[in-house]
């Protein structure tokens, strides 16, 4: 998928499935929704997401949003965002220490959703950087080396941009951007972004 692929944790359906659309909406791809914790573990198991949409309170019991967050951060490596509408000072420090790129208040707008994405992703971009070098040294190890182009759209996508926003940059349709997308991760042996991020990461 060369969309970035958004996974939400979100025990209210009617506020999942607004997500759901907004995200649609916004350029990016829902992988799937979870009710409830174990429904999110077997999710992250699954490896689909890029990014994950995470409510802090998660109904009754004693999995919540922020026990997710604490696995997401130690296990999976992603970013994720906590969605709450409200919490106490405890709450909030707990949510903390599990270093989540952003907090979204319900309700949301969708315009509100779409700057918490980009801040959130900005920032996810910066804690990982790749300079020109790494890029040509990666590439130089690929068995099908990435065009001029698609090298381009390489370093748009370790940026977090989406195919929309590098569709503008380049002045090219979004649907040739999904096609540089699908290429680039076909030559790296990735499914997804933060995958390839990963593996670019660990070939500096």
């Amino acid at each position: 998928m060369s969309k970035f692929s958004v996974l939400i944790v979100e025990d209210e359906p009617m506020i999942a499935h607004d997500l759901e659309a907004a995200l649609n909406n916004l350029d990016y791809s829902v992988c799937g929704i979870a009710y409830n914790p174990t429904m999110a573990l077997d999710k992250l198991a699954q490896r689909q997401a890029d990014l994950v949409i995470l409510d802090v309170h998660l109904g009754a019991g004693q999995t919540d949003g922020i026990s997710i967050g604490q696995v997401i951060h130690d296990k999976y490596h992603l970013p994720f965002i906590y969605l709450t509408s409200f919490s106490d000072r405890a709450t909030l420090d707990r949510a903390k220490q599990t270093y989540p790129m952003a907090y979204l208040v319900k309700p949301f707008e969708e315009d509100e959703l779409f700057r918490t994405l980009e801040i959130a992703l900005h920032t996810y971009s910066r804690l990982n950087p790749s300079t020109s070098s790494d890029l040509q040294r990666f590439n130089a190890q690929l068995s099908e080396p990435l065009s001029t182009k698609e090298m381009e759209v390489l370093a748009d996508l370790l940026a977090c941009m989406t195919n929309r926003q590098i569709a503008e940059k380049h002045f090219l349709s979004v649907n040739t951007i999904g096609t540089h997308v699908k290429n680039i991760f076909g030559k790296c042996g990735v499914n997804g972004r933060m995958e390839l991020m990963k593996k670019v990461k660990s070939e500096k």
